[in-house]
């Protein structure tokens, strides 16, 4: 959250203005307000008084919304504009939203105004970022532009003079952001440009790119040679990949890029070369693969044991047996479905919670009451124990079935990671205005250099070897839960003593 915000407020009541300044108070909102009533002290306070916000009454005795937001628009259109407004109507607010306005808050339900100030602030905020990039990458683009055209123009009408024009083409190499070099024909290097040496850390070393194993990874070397000769043989230029090492000992991957130059003959007159840093993007495509290899295998299983279960039951359905094995398959079949059910509504409110439309419809409840009806199913065998402890009286005001979503999901993976651990404690208790749930379990513990990645979407601990099933989207999932609550989640843990998952959500009213 912005720090001084400034807010411009359009209200003639001077109740209202008071009540609505109390409510940002108390959701910890640093700001400055200045509250109008007409035309004019709203179009002077939009020169002088520069607001971050405006918040607006629908209607006033000498002056409206719509005109305050044609005017806003005019002179300062990338202000958010939020109509406060008990009247307004729900077609009205849907006709001024659809015109451009950021949004509309009911007088009567005024504790959702610092979520949607804080969504237009940071909604305004992506915008002006993404105007400046647009423009820098637009910059940078016709730059690069006229560069590799004025390049290719002189390589291929001056190579007569290219001694005389040697100096200036090194000008222009330098400029580029990727590695930059030329060979001869034969392979040779002649030139890197000044970023090369910045990169590797090696100083005034020029033979061929493969000549020395100092910077290229031992696994890419020989394969990567053979590439580069293929392209130089044939003398069309092209691309591969290989890992070259950064001055900090790292390897990181880059696209090698081959251009011939030619004369007015087509003769070949020397090789450019380029590396562009690729490891961000390989990384993500890896991240792809491997969810849709996990994807793939996570919904193969339920799919092929409740196959086989239908097809059992299609045999016997005209001469059923009386052993009990039909109702023994109808059961497996049901669970096969409902694993396969939990895991496609896993995708959905992980894709939901990308894209930031993942439901939350919160009221008062008593939390010990949901919690207890969590694991009610998981110790009815009797294997595992589970108790509460704490401030069981605490109420808060929260979406009561995402919270008993998270605590299964914090008591499954308790069980699953932890197995020998067959006593499991939750704990509740009152921190300040927020009421904090502990998942704690005496299992095996988490690595410390893994608990950074714990709540990441696709992310699977393993431990120790063993593999376990999911998708890796049950922890992303929890964690978008407890931010939609303006909450707090984390985890806790030691090595073979334990881990405690918790979350924090706000009091009841």
């Amino acid at each position: 959250m912005a720090t001084n915000l400034r807010i411009l407020i359009v209200e003639d009541n001077e109740s209202d203005a008071d009540l609505l300044q109390r409510e940002l108070r108390k959701s910890e909102l640093s700001f400055i307000a200045k509250v109008v009533q007409t035309r004019s002290t709203f179009e002077k306070a939009l020169e002088n008084f520069n607001p971050d916000l405006i918040l607006s009454d629908y209607s006033l005795p000498s002056f409206d919304a719509e005109s305050a937001f044609h005017i806003k628009q005019e002179l300062q259109p990338d202000i958010p504009f939020i109509i406060v407004s008990g009247i307004i109507g729900e077609e009205n607010a849907v006709k001024l939203i659809k015109a451009g306005v950021t949004d509309y808050v009911s007088k009567n339900k005024l504790f959702t105004l610092s979520t949607k100030i804080n969504r237009a602030l940071n909604d305004t905020l992506i915008r002006k970022e993404k105007l400046l990039a647009d423009e820098k990458l637009k910059t940078i683009n016709e730059e690069l532009s006229i560069l590799n055209q004025e390049l290719e123009n002189r390589v291929l009408n001056r190579t007569k003079a290219l001694a005389e024009s040697e100096s200036r083409f090194r000008s222009m190499m330098e400029t580029i952001p990727q590695l930059a070099w030329t060979n001869t024909v034969t392979g040779e290097v002649v030139f890197y440009n000044q970023r090369w040496y910045e990169y590797t850390g090696l100083e005034g070393e020029k033979n061929s790119l493969f000549g020395s194993k100092t910077v290229i990874h031992a696994e890419d070397h020989d394969a990567g040679f053979e590439q580069f000769q293929e392209i130089i043989k044939h003398n069309e230029g092209g691309e591969f990949q290989i890992r070259i090492k950064r001055v900090d000992e790292l390897y990181r991957w880059h696209l090698i890029r081959l251009m011939p130059v030619k004369n007015q003959l087509g003769q070949l007159e020397l090789w450019v070369g380029t590396a562009t840093d690729i490891q961000e993007l390989r990384l993500l495509q890896q991240q792809k693969d491997d969810f849709i290899i996990i994807a793939s295998h996570e919904l193969k299983t339920p799919i092929t044991s409740l196959k086989a279960s239908l097809q059992l039951l299609d045999r016997i359905k005209d001469n059923p047996p009386s052993t009990g094995i039909l109702s023994k398959l109808v059961i497996q079949a049901n669970k096969s479905l409902g694993k396969l059910n939990a895991l496609i509504e896993d995708l959905l409110n992980s894709s939901k919670a990308n894209q930031g439309q993942l439901h939350i419809s919160q009221q008062n409840f008593v939390l010990s009451s949901i919690i207890k009806d969590c694991y009610h199913d998981l110790t009815a065998d009797g294997i595992y124990s589970i108790e509460t402890e704490g401030d069981l009286e605490i109420a808060v005001y929260a979406d009561a079935i995402r919270i008993e979503q998270i605590v299964v999901n914090f008591l499954n993976n308790a069980i699953k990671y932890a197995a020998q651990s067959k006593e499991i404690l939750i704990r509740i208790e009152k921190l300040e205005d927020m009421a904090k749930v502990s998942v704690i379990d005496q299992g095996p513990g988490i690595q410390p250099e893994k608990l950074r990645y714990i709540f990441d979407r696709y992310y699977r601990a393993d431990h120790s070897g063993s593999q376990y099933t999911g998708l890796g989207l049950g922890l992303y999932i929890c964690a978008e839960i407890i931010k939609q609550h303006n909450g707090q989640i984390g985890v806790e843990s030691t090595l073979d003593e334990g881990s405690s998952f918790w979350f924090t959500l706000p009091m009841a009213n």
